[in-house]
């Protein structure tokens, strides 16, 4: 992980909130400086164009996201336990960063945002989640890698930000359902 200073997350996390609000046209600079309260100067000195703002920010995201499945696993050791939460985790994460209005506020955006972050996503998944992902039947037979597995959770999960729908508890089921996998629950 990146080790990033205070003022600078501050900035990132204060131009993803503007970038989900209004999308990333009407992204500028002044605006973030604002929203993450630091002076222009300053966020200047930390991205000083809107185009390496916009890149550092899709960096964070994938940190962020990384960050938060190692967090899952050291918190999971049973592979099927941790396959479960990881499940919840990419439901709430996606949520959490894209929300359920992004692709209205910037289709073209969030499209490539999207794009761009299922490689490091789907490494993310198959690296912290490892034999996890082996709870998936297909998988487990050998009919597909755990990148494979991963891929297919996260292009499933990441539907839900194209066609949303209100119940993500719905989408965690269908996720399982998809992946060939009991709930938690019901074992």
């Amino acid at each position: 992980m990146t080790e990033r200073p205070a003022t600078a997350e501050m900035i990132l996390a204060a131009a993803l909130r503007s970038v989900r609000g209004r999308g990333p046209q009407k992204l500028t600079l002044s605006a973030v400086a604002a929203e993450a309260g630091v002076s222009r100067p300053t966020l200047y000195r930390w991205f000083p164009t809107k185009t390496l703002l916009l890149a550092a920010m899709t960096a964070y995201e994938v940190e962020q996201f990384d960050e938060g499945l190692h967090a899952l696993a050291d918190a999971h050791p049973d592979p099927a336990a941790r396959f479960d939460a990881a499940l919840r985790y990419l439901v709430t994460y996606l949520d959490e960063t894209m929300g359920a209005d992004s692709i209205s506020a910037d289709p073209a955006f969030s499209l490539q945002s999207l794009a761009d972050s299922l490689g490091p996503h789907i490494e993310s998944v198959a690296r912290v989640l490892g034999d996890g992902l082996d709870q998936i039947p297909s998988v487990r037979r050998g009919a597909l890698t755990r990148e494979q597995g991963a891929e297919m959770l996260l292009r499933v999960a990441y539907s839900q930000y194209l066609v949303p729908d209100a119940d993500t508890e719905q989408l965690v089921v269908t996720l399982r359902t998809f992946a060939g996998v009991e709930s938690r629950s019901a074992r």
